[in-house]
């Protein structure tokens, strides 16, 4: 999508104006249970996660699998690190941002970016070629509502991306400081999809080496009141660096035999995280 061709979709989606800066925006951004405050902490810690470097390897992987027909909207894209990441895999991506600190990250970093929600913007129907919902689905509310409306926009055989935390079990103060209302099996995930208009094509979980701490340093701390809601983002922000010596090797080597795994088309089992691709059912 070139820069007129995206003046051109921002002009039909009658949600848009050019904000005081000449950029698109919509007139009430719309709210999103996500931390304002958090797009700052993340932009200083992810070009150097290896959380954020594996999830991007994994998505991109996938996307390269099951490419899409076009430009993907990056819903909720954040500070457009995933979209960032695609982009230097070849894929064209717009970042759709309804936090002011994430559209201007993302613009910095060079994006085609739109502060909005995606309600807020109003897109014209079957206009959108593929979205990503990477980390995004879980702060919703009526998931069911957003997947329906996202559907109606995508065009006929759109493809739709979606990557979530894995596993009820695993839920922690830093879900609730994070704005989640839920966590995902790759089962319920692709019901959903099914139950919107989707046709899951793949699946699988992803961080499998990361089940085990996640439950016993954030999960078991949170139900035992060692770990509060004030401390979740500076503690989070120290788990994104791996450990020294011999354990960080290991879980940097789990983290590429999942890549070389997903790379060719095989599943892993489990995961803190999962991601699955599916495509716009004809019809619905």
């Amino acid at each position: 999508m070139t820069l007129d061709e995206f003046d051109n979709w921002c002009l039909a989606a009658s949600g848009l104006q050019r904000d005081a800066e000449g950029n698109w925006a919509a007139a009430h951004s719309g709210e999103v249970s996500f931390p304002e405050e958090a797009h700052a902490d993340l932009a200083v810690i992810e070009d150097s996660s290896y959380w954020f470097a594996h999830r991007n390897a994994v998505i991109a992987s996938i996307v390269g699998q099951f490419p899409p027909g076009g430009t993907i909207f990056d819903v909720g894209g954040g500070n457009g690190f995933v979209s960032r990441g695609l982009s230097r895999a070849g894929q064209d991506c717009v970042v759709i941002e309804p936090g002011i600190a994430g559209v201007r990250v993302a613009r910095q970093r060079g994006l085609k970016a739109i502060h909005s929600s995606f309600e807020a913007l109003l897109a014209p129907p079957e206009s959108i070629p593929a979205i990503g919902l990477f980390d995004v689905l879980e702060h919703i509310e009526d998931a069911g509502a957003a997947l329906s409306a996202l559907n109606r926009s995508l065009c006929p055989g759109g493809m739709i991306y979606v990557a979530v935390p894995a596993f009820s079990f695993l839920w922690s103060v830093q879900d609730s400081y994070g704005g989640h209302f839920r966590r995902y099996t790759l089962g319920r995930l692709a019901r959903n999809l099914r139950q919107s208009g989707f046709d899951p094509l793949f699946g699988t979980y992803f961080f499998s080496s990361l089940v085990a701490p996640v439950f016993l340093l954030r999960t078991l701390p949170s139900a035992l009141g060692f770990r509060r809601g004030e401390n979740a983002a500076s503690n989070g922000a120290n788990e994104h660096r791996l450990p020294a010596g011999a354990i960080g090797r290991a879980l940097q080597g789990s983290f590429e035999w999942e890549a070389r795994r997903i790379s060719a088309g095989r599943t892993v089992p489990v995961g803190a995280s999962c991601v699955i691709a599916a495509r716009k059912i004809s019809g619905i």
